[in-house]
């Protein structure tokens, strides 16, 4: 008995109802004593649930470090990711929503059941929490742990993986040329057979990779949660059998998201595999950008050619030599590049780049070089020799030193008015040819050493002062009647600064071969080659990719092969029939330009001539023009125009009855009788 019921205790008079109160109070304490001990007992559950939890907390901690360490360590040790990205770039690591929103939904719609179901269940409640939480913190562990590997070991791993995946890619396409030989028929089939290739091989691999995640995170979680799962099969299978019904609507309903996507996945690679193949072959800039790129990379190409003609105009040489290439470019192969390089650009965004592939094509220098040029020419009597210079002298030791006061290198003793002398070892005129100059008859009796002062003519004076007071004086000087001769043979002695130039062109062909492509860029501007990017209209008027007349195969008269050297002509030349157009080119190695091919025709053909590689406008210097009513097969024939540059911009060789042999794209035959070759037209040329 408590004391409270022991301070109303009744008196020994009040027995009776003491008795009644002990009874009612011993209920009391008895009902008291049971609402205690249920408190303790629920006390005593929520402590435990609260244990539980947390050793649940504590033991996912642990398992997501360790999972997070073992997946380091079989990175490592593979050394080996997924499968590049389209982009071939890292992939962002998901955020918490993306990798967590499965489980999520799931649990959620746990907790949702769990809580509706009757409180008595508590064994099953138990169980699911307790597999829930730790299902989650395995998903957690495993999607984590791929994401904390180092930046250099994946990098390094995806160097490898791209390595393995390049050759085996590499294998598979010729596995399938050998079984598809219709396949490999041209560079477009060859293209998308591989594209095809690589499509198939990413998808595999991808399933693979993800069968293999899948794999290996159940086999990981499944070993660490053995035990705590073992213990509570029973009760969650309890739980499963009395809420089967929602577990199969869950199910279901994943079931379906999977078919959903397959579907979508299917549409979106057939759509692509047609469109890749599309843009694959075209260009997918704007026309405007693509002909305003062009326009620039002209521009640069003239502002070349007006250096050359300023320095040809530079009034501080003598004379200039030219070697300088033909100027100019394939326009396909510059549009084809750009795409490559920037799919869809701008024509302000491709201008660096342009500027590069110029720089790496042309190169223009000059050097000076001094020159002593000596010209001989005939004049006859009463004509002009020209203007020349003179000196003075005498016959004292100054003048003439050993030799003073002897006679003249002809025998004579000089005689003032009348004596000349000439540079002994470059002459002007012969010893004893008479000239008239400043009004007085001379005869050349003498020589001297004074060439190199720039002097043709010394005059005899009898005193050394009247011979230093001449100095030097400009006089004309004409040939004397009396001469024995009708004629004289003049020689002219001279010194001149050249100024040699020299423009090379590497060809545009070679700066893109020598790029650093990969092997699909190649294919890729292979393929934009051959299609023109699918947009044929876009240089239509420039003749160098758009030949239009052109005949591979041509019957010559037969009365045209009887001039012998024509027959060689075209013997060589027809060699190199559908040889492509390659700017600057000049040989079978290498093909050729208009120019190059003519000349080495010229020059190869066995007419024993050698005019060396020259321009269209070089090889008409070579020629003496001719009326166009006198053409015949083996002469030249020029146009002008067909690019900007002064004088022969094109060059054929004629072969009679209207048509011409000449390297257009490629080297062919065609008729000079097209508005496009009319309008052209500037000459015929006939070899000297």
């Amino acid at each position: 008995m408590d004391k409270k019921a022991k301070a109303r205790l009744p008196s020994s008079g009040s027995k009776l109802r003491w008795e009644r109160e002990g009874a009612e109070n011993t209920l009391r304490g008895e009902r008291e004593q049971k609402t205690d001990k249920a408190s303790e007992n629920a006390a005593s559950k929520k402590s435990q649930r609260k244990q539980i939890q947390k050793e649940a907390a504590n033991q996912k901690k642990r398992e997501s470090a360790k999972t997070r360490q073992e997946a380091e360590g079989a990175a490592k040790r593979k050394g080996k990711l997924k499968f590049e990205t389209a982009d071939g770039k890292k992939p962002d690591k998901p955020g918490r929503k993306v990798i967590h929103a499965p489980a999520d939904m799931a649990s959620v719609k746990v907790h949702q059941l769990v809580h509706a179901s009757n409180e008595d269940n508590n064994t099953g409640v138990q169980a699911a929490e307790f597999a829930e939480n730790t299902g989650e913190a395995s998903l957690h562990a495993a999607s984590h742990a791929k994401y904390s590997r180092k930046l250099h070991k994946y990098k390094k791993a995806e160097r490898l993986e791209k390595k393995a995946d390049k050759t085996q890619i590499e294998e598979m396409f010729q596995k399938s040329l050998k079984e598809n030989p219709e396949a490999a028929s041209n560079v477009f089939s060859r293209w998308r057979q591989k594209q095809e290739i690589k499509k198939e091989y990413a998808a595999m691999k991808a399933g693979k990779s993800e069968a293999q995640a899948a794999y290996r995170t159940g086999s990981t979680v499944t070993s660490r949660v053995k035990k705590e799962f073992e213990d509570l099969t029973a009760k969650a299978f309890q739980f499963v059998t009395e809420h089967s019904h929602i577990i199969i609507l869950i199910l279901g309903a994943a079931l379906l998201l999977l078919v959903i996507s397959g579907m979508l996945s299917s549409c979106t690679a057939m759509l692509g595999g047609s469109g890749n193949a599309v843009i694959g072959t075209s260009y997918t800039a704007e026309d405007d950008d693509i002909l305003g790129a062009e326009a620039d990379y002209r521009a640069l190409e003239d502002d070349l050619r007006r250096r050359i003609r300023e320095m040809q105009e530079d009034d501080d040489y003598d004379d200039y030599e030219l070697h300088v290439d033909e100027i100019g470019h394939n326009p396909w192969e510059l549009a084809s590049l750009l795409t490559v390089l920037y799919e869809d650009y701008s024509r302000r965004e491709v201008q660096r780049m342009l500027r590069q592939l110029f720089e790496a094509q042309y190169s223009l220098s000059s050097s000076v070089s001094v020159e002593t040029v000596t010209e001989t020419r005939t004049v006859r009597v009463g004509e002009s020799l020209g203007t020349v210079t003179t000196s003075g002298y005498c016959n004292c030791r100054i003048c003439c030193g050993q030799w003073s006061g002897g006679p003249t290198a002809s025998g004579v003793y000089p005689t003032a008015n009348h004596t000349l002398a000439v540079d002994a070892n470059n002459p002007f005129v012969p010893m004893g040819t008479k000239v008239v100059m400043n009004g007085v008859e001379y005869k050349v009796e003498d020589t001297g050493n004074f060439a190199r002062y720039g002097v043709q003519f010394d005059v005899y004076y009898d005193s050394h002062i009247a011979a230093s007071l001449h100095g030097h004086k400009q006089w004309e000087c004409f040939l004397a009647d009396d001469n024995g001769s009708n004629t004289v043979d003049v020689t002219t002695t001279t010194t001149q600064r050249v100024l040699n130039i020299t423009a090379t062109n590497r060809t545009l062909t070679s700066v893109i071969a020598s790029m650093d492509l990969t092997a699909e860029e190649r294919e890729r501007y292979q393929l934009l080659l051959q299609t023109k990017g699918n947009k044929p209209y876009l240089f239509e008027d420039d003749i160098y990719s758009n030949p239009t007349g052109d005949y591979l195969h041509y019957d010559i008269p037969g009365e045209a092969l009887t001039d012998a050297k024509f027959a060689k002509m075209i013997r060589e030349a027809e060699k190199y029939l559908g040889y492509p157009y390659v700017w600057g080119g000049s040989s079978p190695s290498t093909s050729f330009d208009c120019s190059g091919f003519v000349s080495w025709v010229i020059n190869n053909c066995g007419n024993g001539w050698n005019v060396g590689r020259q321009t269209a406008e070089g090889l008409r210097g070579c020629c003496d023009i001719i009326q166009r009513s006198q053409a015949k097969p083996g002469d030249l024939i020029f146009f002008q125009g067909t690019y900007d540059t002064p004088g022969a911009s094109h060059v054929g060789i004629y072969v009679g009855n209207g048509m011409m042999i000449h390297c257009g794209n490629p080297i062919s035959y065609a008729s000079i009788e097209t508005s496009y070759w009319q309008q052209h037209f500037y000459c015929f040329g006939r070899i000297r």
